[in-house]
């Protein structure tokens, strides 16, 4: 069984971040550019709505709109979002090392394939959202909103998600050895027996499962 370590979080320059210059983020110095200690601070980036092949380092998005943004090929590395609104967004061919995302909107992120080390997701609202054959190591999940996302088919090692919303999230065909959901609302989960091999859950939580190892779970009547 895998009990991954928690995340390590992002690291940024001694110096602090701050905003980038016009220059860096015109869209001709955007193409396989590399951003680092870069802080996107509030309202709307144009510069940042389809980008292809960039790597932000050490940088900060804070209370930033990027709803609908397709990103492709991009890095994220020692990055850290707050508040932000990913709803929409479509990630392709997008790693993710040392990120945490707290306090953010996430519904119908499309990010399969994705590539997640070392992240931490904190009081993010993801319903709908798309994590299919995501790989993913040093993965926590805290106070989340995950109704109806899907992870099918993702590599999910010793995740940890915790006091989460698991409405009818779709973990089939996920490798989930090592994962821990206590303490998260598992009602409506969507999985099979074989899915849940290795799965640490409290003893509360074992009626929200009963159904998918097709046990029946009925009060004792009592004497006539």
């Amino acid at each position: 069984m895998t009990r991954a370590a928690a995340p390590t979080p992002p690291k940024f320059p001694r110096g602090g971040v701050r905003a980038p210059s016009p220059d860096q983020i015109e869209p001709d110095q955007m193409e396989e550019a590399t951003l680092r200690g870069a802080l996107f601070e509030e309202g709307d980036w144009p510069a940042l709505a389809a980008l292809h092949s960039v790597t932000f380092a050490g940088c900060v998005f804070r209370r930033v709109n990027l709803t609908g943004s397709a990103w492709e090929r991009v890095r994220l590395l020692d990055v850290r979002f707050e508040d932000c609104d990913l709803s929409g967004a479509r990630w392709t061919d997008v790693s993710l090392d040392r990120v945490e995302v707290t306090g953010s909107r996430l519904l119908g992120l499309q990010a399969a394939g994705v590539r997640l080390r070392h992240v931490r997701l904190t009081r993010v609202h993801a319903p709908l959202s798309v994590w299919q054959r995501a790989d993913a190591l040093h993965l926590h999940l805290n106070s989340c909103d995950l109704s109806e996302a899907s992870f099918m088919e993702a590599k999910l090692p010793g995740v940890v998600v915790r006091d989460c919303r698991l409405h009818r999230t779709d973990l089939r065909g996920a490798q989930l050895d090592g994962a821990d959901l206590r303490g998260s609302a598992l009602g409506g989960l969507r999985a099979g027996a074989a899915d849940l091999q290795g799965v640490t859950v409290e003893a509360a939580q074992v009626l929200d499962l009963a159904y998918l190892l097709g046990v029946q779970v009925e009060e004792l009547p009592g004497d006539a």
